[in-house]
């Protein structure tokens, strides 16, 4: 264990946090729960409706969750160390253990043993948690969701020079793509290979000629004919078409 690490736990120890501290949402709904059960416990013999033996052990037992496991507020001098001390080893302890986005969600070649030597470690874990048992000591009011996940500084593992993510060699290696950064700085222009796409907007830009229109409106209009003609049970000159009824 570090030294950052180990000074930080000293202190926590000295003011008695708890090893593993309330949220401030779960503090505010114990202390309106101990409140509720303090009126059915002060109440008078005479009143009914109210199971004041049960409510009185509950009031027991949440006085004494709230002084075992809420976070003790921390006078100045001893905030500030706190504060210092879970910074540093945030940056120099925690941070330089985690694995990037891109390996936890591809999982290439190696990255299991990384997170098991890593952040899964036990020094490393014991830092995670003494890390947190300080941010809950530095504000215990503090009621964001995230305040002491550690997920929020996990690096992307995104290449600023211009590559994805894409890993060849992962379990999910993905799609090869561009970054933002390098579709902004490729010279994408137009493709300058003949594209299927090229070739059909070139026919239609291109206007046809005398013989073309004459076999296309040929084309028609013996489609238009043959059309007619079986509407009228009129025989179809055409070698191509059998006579169902008759096998030929």
């Amino acid at each position: 264990m570090s030294d950052a690490v180990a000074q930080l736990e000293s202190h926590l120890d000295a003011t008695q946090q708890p090893k593993n501290p309330l949220r401030a949402n779960q503090v505010q709904e114990f202390e309106e729960e101990r409140q509720r059960l303090r009126s059915i416990v002060t109440a008078p013999a005479w009143q009914a409706g109210a199971d004041r033996g049960a409510a009185t052990k509950r009031y027991k037992q949440i006085e004494k969750l709230m002084h075992e496991q809420a976070p003790k507020a921390l006078d100045g001098a001893r905030r500030d160390a706190v504060a210092k001390l879970a910074e540093t080893v945030l940056q120099d302890v925690i941070r330089p253990a985690l694995l990037p986005e891109s390996h936890m969600r591809r999982n290439p070649a190696g990255a299991v043993d990384k997170f098991l030597r890593r952040e899964n470690s036990k020094p490393i874990k014991k830092a995670i948690l003494t890390w947190k048992r300080a941010l809950r000591a530095i504000e215990p009011d503090n009621v964001d969701q995230d305040y002491t996940n550690i997920e929020r500084f996990r690096p992307s593992g995104y290449n600023p020079d211009g590559t994805s993510t894409f890993m060849a060699d992962a379990q999910i290696p993905g799609k090869f793509a561009m970054s933002p950064q390098a579709k902004e700085n490729w010279p994408l222009g137009e493709p300058t290979a003949e594209t299927a796409l090229g070739q059909v907007q070139a026919r239609e830009k291109k206007p046809m000629s005398d013989a073309q229109k004459a076999a296309l409106a040929a084309g028609r209009a013996k489609a238009i004919a043959a059309k007619q003609a079986s509407s009228a049970g009129a025989p179809i000159d055409d070698p191509g078409v059998t006579d169902n009824t008759t096998g030929i």
